[in-house]
């Protein structure tokens, strides 16, 4: 059977996709790329594979995931989704044997991203 898989926002993470979603409709233009409608159209993307196959994303390694990000997003299992123009979508998953909720955390820029998980330049 396959599970109904719900798409949830964290409520910082939905202001600013609704601020996205009017940028677009008033149409703003992004100072750099992606452009604005292009990053909408990457997670609107993104969520739509994300229900379709709730493991769709790649789970960050344990190792990555520093405390205060534990404490900031209240798991450890978080997956990424690559978006257009290196930008990256957060979640995780909550649910039970009959449906699954991927609670998007946030979507950010790479370097948002790698300051958050430790990463270096290279």
């Amino acid at each position: 059977m396959k599970k109904l898989v719900t798409i949830k926002f964290d409520e910082e993470a939905y202001k600013g996709y609704q601020e996205l979603q009017k940028a677009v409709s008033k149409g703003k233009k992004a100072k750099k790329k992606p452009t604005y409608e292009q990053l909408l159209a990457s997670i609107n993307n993104a969520l739509r594979n994300i229900k379709a196959d709730y493991k769709y994303g790649d789970l960050i390694p344990r190792k990555y995931i520093s405390k205060t990000t534990i404490q900031r997003y209240g798991t450890d299992r978080i997956f990424r989704v690559e978006l257009i123009g290196y930008w990256r979508l957060l979640y995780t998953i909550v649910g039970d044997e009959a449906k699954i909720i991927a609670f998007i955390l946030e979507y950010m820029s790479h370097d948002k991203y790698n300051k958050l998980f430790g990463y270096k330049k290279k």
